[in-house]
């Protein structure tokens, strides 16, 4: 009998080894990915350059920007725009500001970033016989880091007025211009 009851309860023993190794393990279930933010999250920075539709009209201007995440970031613009004709007289230079969503993708194995950017801002001039106005801007561009932290920018943009009755061949503008940033 005592056999019995020895055999009984190994074999009871070795049914409850065998269910345990069934059992859920107690290691916690990947969890969803989460975006990644940049390690220089800020970035500020100058640039020149020209308008394509006329050569005569130059430009400079600042940036500030952030990045939110990996592949988006929130940046703030001025430019100043100084064509070399004169409105009766008196030159007529273009102060713009913008607030743009900055789209980007950093090329991997390299230290290039592509964007896209769109945006809104508004326009006074120095001439008052020109209208001020709100613009949008779109445009496109590439950061290469030259060294750590500092990127040169090139970048392409579009400007022109909101509203449809300030639009004519003097208010818009394809922009052109080359630009060092810093990242902090």
């Amino acid at each position: 009998m005592q056999k019995t009851i020895v055999t009984a309860l190994a074999i009871l023993a070795s049914t409850v080894v065998a269910s345990a190794t069934d059992l859920p393990s107690k290691t916690m279930a990947p969890s969803a990915p989460i975006p990644t933010f940049t390690q220089n999250q800020g970035y500020i920075g100058g640039n020149l350059g020209g308008n394509l539709n006329s050569a005569r009209v130059y430009s400079g201007g600042a940036v500030a920007g952030w990045n939110t995440l990996s592949f988006l970031a929130v940046e703030g613009t001025y430019d100043l725009s100084v064509p070399q004709n004169k409105v009766y007289g008196k030159l007529n230079y273009r102060n713009t500001v913008a607030v743009n969503a900055v789209p980007q993708y950093k090329i991997p194995g390299t230290d290039i970033t592509a964007y896209g950017f769109g945006g809104v801002g508004y326009r006074w001039n120095t001439a008052s016989t020109v209208t001020d106005h709100s613009v949008y801007n779109v445009g496109a561009g590439l950061k290469y880091e030259f060294v750590r932290n500092f990127e040169f920018d090139g970048r392409y943009a579009r400007i022109d007025a909101l509203k449809a009755s300030y639009r004519s061949s003097t208010s818009s503008e394809d922009r052109v211009t080359l630009g060092v940033n810093y990242k902090f």
